[in-house]
């Protein structure tokens, strides 16, 4: 009696076992794709705030200086993120405004008007979904704002040189 009771109990153990590996080969992998994917989404995310804020970051001040101001954004963006998402890049930003645009209101000022539109761009490297995507390199996702320029060019008619 008392063998057959300890190889019962030794039989569902290892059966046991069995079933928690088995299983585990099932839930790891899916929990790695959880997380990539939420790392993709958080990149997709952090990256339109980003570039929402650079364009708004751009569309205030001198027109002609709109890029130093939207790189200094994702310049910020850079430092802040992890190291899966510190590669922020700004790809363009170009405004509706020209030098020739400002100096035409010159010297009695005035309100300009025009836009500026900032495109941002974050690379993404995850671990499994890299492996069932097969891009080779990171993934790239891109976003694209445009803004209102707020910008009044200064009188200078009262002023001597």
């Amino acid at each position: 009696m008392f063998l057959t009771i300890n190889s019962r109990k030794r039989r569902s153990l290892g059966q046991s076992m069995i079933e928690l590996t088995a299983g585990l080969f099932l839930v790891v992998p899916i929990v790695l794709v959880l997380f990539d994917l939420a790392v993709i989404v958080m990149a997709v995310q952090i990256n339109d705030s980003t570039c929402r804020e650079a364009a708004r970051m751009a569309s205030k001040g001198d027109p002609l200086t709109a890029s130093q101001r939207a790189n200094a954004v994702v310049g910020r963006a850079n430092k802040q993120g992890s190291s899966m998402l510190s590669k922020f890049a700004v790809v363009s930003c170009n405004s509706t405004v020209t030098a020739a645009d400002i100096n035409a209101l010159q010297p009695f000022g005035g309100p300009v008007s025009g836009n500026v539109t900032v495109v941002t761009e974050v690379e993404v490297r995850p671990f499994v979904v890299a492996i069932v995507y097969q891009g080779g390199g990171p993934m790239k996702f891109r976003s694209s704002q445009t803004y209102p320029i707020t910008y009044v060019v200064p009188n200078t008619a009262g002023t001597t040189p």
